[in-house]
């Protein structure tokens, strides 16, 4: 009998123990953005602070009051990406090279559900603003021929993740990403806007800030 109790409170004290441990765990804190469904993107020009003569200005939620600096990634790297012509490229370090001419566009087939590009950074950073220019903006032909993004799920290194609703347009547009420190971002399609032509989805710039 004696064994049996022992044996009782021994479980008892092991199952206590396991819920105190999680009880102290930390748990990770997240920007209140992270993880929403149908966050919308909006324009670059948007988030931006500017004074006229009279000296008003006109910001958004985006908007730091410190101005972010232009962060470049180390690396651009692709689950898949369409085949060069003699005339055009379409890897991913062209969302990098600061040309909205130049794009990348998935090589998968059909219109690149799931597809992704991920971007690696030298070290840890805080990101403050991502800014995006959407479709294949070489001219109006290409943006109008090829899918553009419509939904696009961000995947950041510290487990975090966004689902971001893009506008159809060939104006930059921002969004605020996770206020943690990141070492890699990755961009996975979710849902496209139908090009009239082809089913290449493409993305033609990313661009990085982080607070100073």
């Amino acid at each position: 009998m004696s064994v049996a109790i022992l044996l009782v409170l021994a479980a008892s004290v092991f199952i206590l123990i396991i819920l105190v441990e999680r009880a102290l765990a930390p748990t990770e804190a997240v920007d209140t953005l992270a993880g929403q469904t149908g966050t919308t993107a909006v324009l670059a020009d948007a988030t931006t602070t500017t004074a006229g003569g009279s000296g008003a200005s006109t910001t958004t939620d985006i908007a730091s009051a410190q101005a972010p600096t232009l962060i470049r990634p180390i690396s651009a790297v692709a689950s898949s990406t369409l085949k060069a012509t003699a005339t055009n490229s379409y890897g991913a370090t062209n969302l990098l090279d600061g040309d909205v001419t130049t794009a990348w566009n998935e090589g998968a087939q059909g219109v690149g559900i799931g597809e992704w590009v991920r971007f690696s950074f030298s070290k840890e950073i805080v990101i403050s603003r991502i800014e995006i220019a959407n479709g294949y903006q070489k001219d109006q032909q290409r943006f109008q021929g090829n899918p553009r993004v419509k939904s696009v799920k961000i995947e950041y290194s510290n487990g975090a993740t966004q689902l971001v609703d893009l506008l159809d347009t060939m104006e930059f547009q921002a969004l605020t990403p996770t206020h943690q420190p990141v070492e890699w971002v990755k961009l996975v399609i979710v849902s496209v806007y139908p090009g009239d032509q082809w089913e290449d989805t493409a993305l033609s710039e990313v661009r990085f800030y982080a607070s100073q």
